[in-house]
């Protein structure tokens, strides 16, 4: 442990102890009780989950179904109650209360859109929105979840928080997504935000697979995101913090940004139970490009230059003479077509309640859903002939998925000064997934791109019925597991202290049935491949903080904090080869492989913070952090990370048209840490001879580096808040600039140093820019009728500003590149000219001119994002209509799949129709110039808007829920992914055949995104 961290540590110790054994031990007295309830102002209707805080103590309720909450551990006298709800404005009232009574304050909050009295969580603990200085993105997933057409834990974040993207890579069921935050700050390291769950840190591979199903390479492609093993109807809300600025404290690989989430809570009273059950379908409502082929039926056979397919090109040279032109896709034909909606089910299940000294919130869910492909009737009868009628469930239905999830709750008040939470959750996953992306074992390729006729295999590369024939799954259990507890031996200190433990036991399996599967590689041989995981996450979180009153204007708040965290994954691989017919295990196959990996990580880190108030409307706050990590190499010491903010309330009246105004602005420094073995020097065993007797050497297997540090991230962001006409109208406003140094680049080296050919380095310097814009407001506000509309958007611009000194261009996906003075991951290639210089309204080989060297074509991330939410209640808010409309753009999209179908397998329209348009016709004759493959013909224009949900729920009369002996009763019907426009000739701009790599993207033989349409029932009692 360096210097540093043990400097810090000492004295985050002293000063809490110092803090704690300076208090002097109150005597006991009979206390007093303050209750109440919350509603809305506007309908009378009980507010759940409002934040109750009896000003001054610390002491923080929050409010049951019926909006009630009560405070039992209250010094007699004076106090002050404020009530907090998002969507509502906060709410003070005053009461004197006697030693053994109860005061009874009842509130009616009035729905508002500016939240700066919010609470939100941070490294340090709740604190008001209003003390913050950087922006933090607030959702109310438990609403959502009741109300939107949600159908994994990322559905509730996209579209729903400026800065932040949300990149679905595939419509396949179970597939992952990549999340960025302020664009992407690392070129060799993850682009992932941190994940806290309660408090723990979070297992979040965007990634977790090793099942080879396409994507270019091996646990690459349609693999499934871990943050998605969350149930979103267990969480109350999502906090996401942006930035460096804002994420300083939570040390090392918190500068992609840190997202927060918090499970539902019991509060004291009866039993509340909610019961759901949500019916739906997931189906595929794409139509594919037509497969093209021009013949020429006078030909009697196969002369040389001509393969029995007349081109556009091969009639110039007057190789044919096109007679007839022939379409077909098996994709779209209702006989071969291999979709069919799927059963989407999910039914849960919670209770709540408790008492003063012990509450909880149990639950259990399960949830099914059949992805959209299915084995073509024809071919499943083929199949049952050959097999004596029986057709494994796996290859009818190729991609499934099911889940079923616990949680347990359990806060107790051990005294009136200490509170203990503990937070269990347990999942189990079964996921059925079909190759996808950039593999010959799709079916989306097989009919796109294949070179066969009707006639010759049914217009087939390979059939469904052999594709759908491998099983790869994966089973996944997961266990999280923390326990927190917060002490409060004085009014104005606090001390808390998180303990947690997250566990993904990760089996893959890939089966190819021998003489089952395509005949493609050895795979029709038989093929077995198993490899089972055990990542965990350990964190350790201490803390506390300390405020005073200076003066009667200027107020404190000192905190100090340690944590502790180690990241353990071991792993084993297995796989056997040709196995015998019927046979499904390896220990039967005729070769077999095996092995195993161990990685693992350790950090440690300490800060202080201290911040400022001057009469409640200016905070100005600076913290410093200390950081070390197993990673870092041998000759680098622990890093320093600081931090400062500052936060003015400039404005703060009713009336007008500007009511609320507040500045904000905040400098931080935050970072990643090296992969786990790059600074070590690895060697291998290598046979050899010493004195004639066989003996055992090493060699060089990796160099490693001594001197390797983190990545550091600075950000500067600069904003205001601001209120408008009584309110009614919130805009927040944010600038951001991040520079990242000491970037890893993977350099070559010497061949002579015997080791492998590169070695990590800390040379570049990547800068990342942008604004965000959120603008809420609620356009009609009456007892019968409120409509409130989110406006939001944010861009973000990437340059890489230098790579480093020895460092060329480095190469990503097919066409890109990251090069010092443009954006990460840009695409380069060469550019495409044509001019129909006969007036033939045919382009010709001659007619097309390729340029002689590579330039920058554009960014394959989005530059843009806009979301526009709405949500309109009626009849006294019984019926709620929601939309949302989600924008991308400023980027480009690799059209590959086209550019195969014109260039290898030659049956796209431009090969062959005179009559298609004259730029598709040039891009296709592009191709077969002299490094035309390499050109960028087939590079479209990313941008799309999507209709991406559309809700509307039903709340039903307190009447009728009593016939159902509820108390609360509704229906959401509901779809996702309705609607798009865009300029793509492809089937759906918006996938990745490169899944949720860091930058490489195209869409290759990608599944497109599904269509949802579900009906949700909720019932409480």
């Amino acid at each position: 442990m360096s210097a540093g961290i043990r400097l810090g540590m000492v004295g985050s110790t002293l000063l809490l102890g110092c803090l704690v054994a300076g208090i002097p031990r109150p005597a006991q007295a009979q206390q007093a009780a303050i209750g109440g309830q919350v509603v809305d102002e506007a309908t009378g209707t009980p507010l759940e989950a409002a934040r109750v805080l009896l000003t001054g103590t610390g002491q923080i309720e929050t409010t049951n179904r019926e909006g009630r909450f009560i405070f039992r551990q209250v010094a007699p006298g004076p106090h002050q109650v404020r009530v907090l709800r998002v969507g509502y404005k906060p709410a003070t009232l005053s009461t004197t209360v006697a030693a053994g009574e109860t005061a009874a304050l009842n509130f009616s909050l009035a729905a508002a859109v500016v939240q700066l009295d919010e609470l939100v969580t941070t490294a340090t603990g709740e604190q008001r929105k209003l003390e913050i200085g950087n922006a933090v993105t607030t959702i109310d997933a438990a609403r959502v979840a009741e109300q939107a057409p949600i159908t994994e834990f990322t559905n509730l974040i996209s579209g729903r928080a400026p800065g932040v993207q949300v990149l679905k890579s595939s419509g396949t069921t179970g597939t992952g997504t990549r999340i960025r935050i302020r664009g992407s700050n690392s070129i060799s390291l993850s682009n992932e935000p941190l994940y806290y769950l309660d408090g723990i840190r979070l297992e979040s591979n965007p990634t977790s697979s090793t099942l080879d199903i396409g994507g270019f390479g091996s646990g690459i492609g349609a693999g499934p995101s871990r943050i998605n093993d969350l149930n979103p109807d267990d969480i109350q809300d999502i906090e996401i913090v942006k930035g460096p600025a804002a994420a300083t404290l939570y040390g090392i690989q918190a500068s992609n940004g840190v997202i927060r989430v918090t499970t539902k809570r019991g509060v004291a009273g009866p039993p509340q139970w909610s019961l759901f059950s949500e019916l739906g379908t997931v189906s595929d409502p794409h139509t594919y490009p037509l497969n093209y082929f021009g013949r020429d039926t006078t030909a009697t056979g196969i002369i040389d230059g001509y393969d029995g397919f007349c081109s556009i090109q091969s009639e110039i040279d007057g190789l044919c003479t096109q007679t007839s032109l022939q379409t077909f896709q098996p994709l779209n034909e209702p006989v071969s077509r291999p979709y069919k909606a799927g059963l989407r089910q999910q039914y849960g299940a919670s209770v709540s309640g408790g008492s003063e000294q012990v509450t909880y919130y149990l639950s259990g869910s399960y949830e099914n859903e059949i992805g959209p492909f299915r084995l073509p009737q024809a071919e499943f009868d083929s199949v049952a002939s050959v097999r004596g009628g029986i057709v494994p469930d796996n290859q009818v239905r190729p991609n499934a998925l099911e889940k079923f999830g616990l949680r347990a709750n359990i806060g107790a008040n051990v005294s009136k000064t200490f509170e203990l939470t503990s937070s269990l959750g347990f999942s189990t996953s079964n996921t059925r997934f079909i190759e996808n992306d950039n593999s010959f074992l799709t079916v989306n390729g097989s009919g796109t791109a294949s070179g066969s006729l009707p006639e010759d295999n049914r217009g087939w590369f390979f059939i469904p019925a052999e594709l759908f024939a491998e099983l790869a799954n994966q089973k996944a259990n997961r266990f999280t597991a923390g326990i927190s507890g917060t002490w409060r031996p004085r009014e104005w200190l606090t001390a808390r202290a998180v303990v947690g433990h997250d566990l993904v036991d990760r089996t893959d399996l890939q089966f190819f049935p021998t003489g089952q599967v395509a005949a493609y590689l050895a795979n029709r041989d038989g093929v077995k491949i198993q490899n089972a995981f055990d990542i965990s996450q350990t964190s350790i979180d201490l803390g506390a903080s300390a405020r005073f009153r200076l003066t009667p204007v200027i107020g404190s708040r000192t905190s100090v904090g340690a944590q502790f965290f180690r990241d353990l994954a071991n792993g084993t691989f297995a796989s056997g080869r040709g196995l015998p017919p019927g046979s499904g295990t390896i220990n039967g196959a005729s070769a077999v492989e095996a092995a195993d990996t161990t990685v693992e990580a350790r950090s440690v880190g300490t800060y202080v913070e201290q911040e400022l108030s001057f009469n409640e409307r200016l905070f100005v706050t600076g913290a410093v952090r200390f950081d070390d990590n197993s990673a870092f190499g041998q000759n680098f010491d622990a890093t320093l990370y600081p931090k400062a903010s500052v936060s003015w309330l400039v404005s703060d009246k009713p009336g007008g048209s500007l009511n609320t105004f507040r500045v904000r602005a905040a400098f931080g420094v935050s970072g990643q840490q090296p992969g786990t073995a790059d600074a070590l020097r690895i060697y291998n065993s290598v046979p050899g001879k010493r004195a004639g007797i066989g003996t055992t050497g090493v060699s060089f297997s990796s160099l490693g580096n001594f001197d390797l540090k983190p990545e550091r991230s600075r950000e500067f962001e600069a904003g205001f808040d601001a209120g408008l006409f009584n309110d009614r109208v919130s805009v927040e406003f944010t600038f951001y600039s991040k520079l990242t140094r000491d970037a890893l680049i993977s350099r070559d080296i010497a061949p002579s140093l015997g080791a492998s050919q590169s070695q990590f380095v800390n040379l570049s310097r990547i800068r990342n820019r942008g604004v965000e814009l959120a603008i809420n407001t609620r356009i009609i506000d009456s007892r019968s009728v409120a409509w409130d509309l989110t406006l939001s958007g944010s861009t973000a611009n990437n340059k890489i500003l230098e790579l480093g000194e020895g460092v060329s261009d480095i190469f990503v996906g097919f066409y890109q590149r990251h090069v010092g003075g443009y954006p990460a991951g840009g695409f380069w290639a060469p550019t495409h000219t044509f001019a129909d210089a006969n007036s033939d309204d045919i382009i010709d080989l001659t007619e097309v001119t390729l340029s002689d060297s590579s330039v920058f074509l554009g960014t394959a991330i989005p530059t843009r994002e806009a979301s526009l939410n709405s949500q309109l209640a009626i009849f006294g808010g019984q019926v709620v209509l929601g939309t949302q409309f989600d924008y991308r753009g400023g980027h480009k999209v690799d059209n590959s799949l086209e550019q195969f179908r014109c260039f290898s397998v030659q049956n796209c329209r431009g090969n062959y129709d005179r009559s298609a348009p004259l730029d598709e016709q040039a891009r296709a004759q592009a191709l077969f110039l002299p490094g035309g493959g390499n050109s960028v013909a087939f590079l479209e224009p990313g941008w799309f808007i999507k209709l991406r949900e559309v809700s509307l729920t039903f709340f039903a009369p307190d009447r009728w829920a009593r016939a159902f002996r509820s108390n609360r009763l509704s229906l959401t019907l509901s779809g996702r992914n309705l609607w798009t426009i865009d300029d793509y000739s492809g089937v759906d701009p918006e996938v990745n055949a490169f899944a949720q790599d860091n930058f490489a993207s195209s869409d290759f033989e990608s599944q497109a995104q599904v269509r949802y349409w579900t009906a949700r029932l909720n019932v409480g009692f």
